[in-house]
């Protein structure tokens, strides 16, 4: 009874236990899409924009003037009632609008900048705790082999068939790969704590990562003119030719009209009172001397020239971000092939003779020792090469302004 209380217990647990999160680089982005809390925060600038865009070209409102006047008993007095407003002489809010409408895309591209920031920056910890997890299952297994090879050292040793010198080494050598793997365990969880923090979850969340890195592939140089910055940085471009024509039609200012009802009451003697109503019209216009705008004309038309250089500087430190990482990506891919297919059934060979040897009594430990040795730093430069070579891969495609 007890055993089945038990079992509903662990079934209830498992039930009630947040389901794990397998992460790879296909629902990576999409995790962080609708998670990351910076993303969440950012989209807000588009909102913002969005309202200065709606705000922007709109004319002033009309104002109600209002005049009266009288004498001190109140029987002779004027009061006028008009309705006037401002209109530019210029295209000037059309341009105001134009100006919103580019710092709105640019806030839009702005966001989807972060969002490819934030993606590179998961898929480097990705990478990282893959290749991470490759040498930890790599070391487990030689720990394993280490650990079986000290104990037959000490068995042969209680036989009198190896020294005692020779079962410590090996024993050593088995507790240091140990050791080694426990700071790799320490490393896999500050991974895991980044990497839960860019997908927006929560601390307690449980999440598992493939430990196979991609398989290597031939990548074309490409082109950045796609890349966000780039495209943000020509938005703001726009934004500062349509300043200048924003600056140009400033030169001249608002005209005012409007139109008013006058009423009037007077006394002629020896008549009586006149009253009088006037229906009539007003203009405001602006002459245009004294100020033409050309200090804020040149400011803008400087501003264009800034934002141009600032554009065409993005794309060249792109290109050539794009090109140093392909350029590691060719040398990586080169050093992974030559240890696949040299040097590590080159290290397998000598680790065959020389526990072959030592098994004739030709050969001492040392040898064997050595031998492992070298075959074990050959796998994990094989991992390190590897995983470099993804590095750079995604460091490429976030120059290109890939996804």
């Amino acid at each position: 009874m007890s055993r089945l209380i038990a079992f509903f217990s662990f079934c209830t647990f498992i039930a009630q236990a947040d389901p794990v999160l397998i992460v790879t680089e296909t629902n990576l982005a999409q995790r962080i899409h609708a998670q990351n809390p910076d993303l969440i925060a950012a989209r807000w600038k588009i909102e913002e924009a969005r309202g200065q865009w709606q705000q922007a070209g709109r004319g002033s409102r009309p104002q109600l003037d209002v005049q009266w006047s009288h004498d001190s008993r109140f029987r002779e007095g004027e009061i006028k009632l008009g309705v006037s407003r401002s209109f530019p002489v210029t295209n000037r809010l059309f341009w105001e609008k134009e100006i919103s409408k580019s710092l709105l895309e640019a806030a839009e591209i702005e966001v989807a900048r972060r969002e490819k920031e934030i993606i590179a920056e998961a898929k480097t910890l990705l990478i990282q705790t893959t290749a991470l997890q490759q040498r930890q299952r790599w070391l487990a297994r030689d720990a394993r082999d280490a650990d079986q090879f000290a104990t037959n050292l000490q068995a042969q040793q209680l036989r009198a068939e190896t020294s005692a010198l020779d079962a410590a080494q090996a024993k050593i050598d088995a507790a240091r790969l140990t050791i080694e793997q426990k700071q790799l365990d320490a490393r896999a969880a500050s991974l895991h704590a980044e990497l839960k923090k860019l997908l927006g979850m929560p601390i307690t969340a449980q999440i598992t990562v493939d430990d196979k890195l991609p398989p290597m592939q031939d990548v074309d140089a490409g082109t950045a003119k796609s890349r966000a910055d780039y495209q943000q940085a020509l938005r703001y471009v726009d934004a500062a030719r349509h300043q200048v024509e924003h600056e140009l039609a400033n030169r001249y200012d608002n005209m005012n009209s409007g139109v008013f009802l006058n009423g009037m009451s007077q006394r002629d003697a020896p008549i009586g009172y006149n009253r009088d109503v006037m229906l009539g019209f007003q203009f405001s216009i602006p002459l245009p001397f004294g100020n033409d705008n050309s200090g804020n004309i040149a400011t803008a038309k400087a501003s264009v020239e800034r934002r141009t250089q600032e554009a065409q500087s993005i794309l060249t430190k792109a290109q050539h971000d794009a090109q140093g990482a392909l350029a590691e990506m060719q040398e990586w891919q080169k050093l992974v092939t030559q240890i696949r297919n040299e040097l590590l059934p080159l290290a397998d060979e000598q680790l065959q003779l020389a526990q072959q040897a030592h098994a004739q009594g030709q050969g001492d430990l040392a040898a064997i020792f050595l031998a492992r040795s070298q075959k074990r730093q050959l796998h994990l430069n094989l991992i390190d090469a590897t995983s470099s070579y993804h590095l750079a891969r995604i460091r490429h495609q976030a120059a290109l302004g890939q996804p």
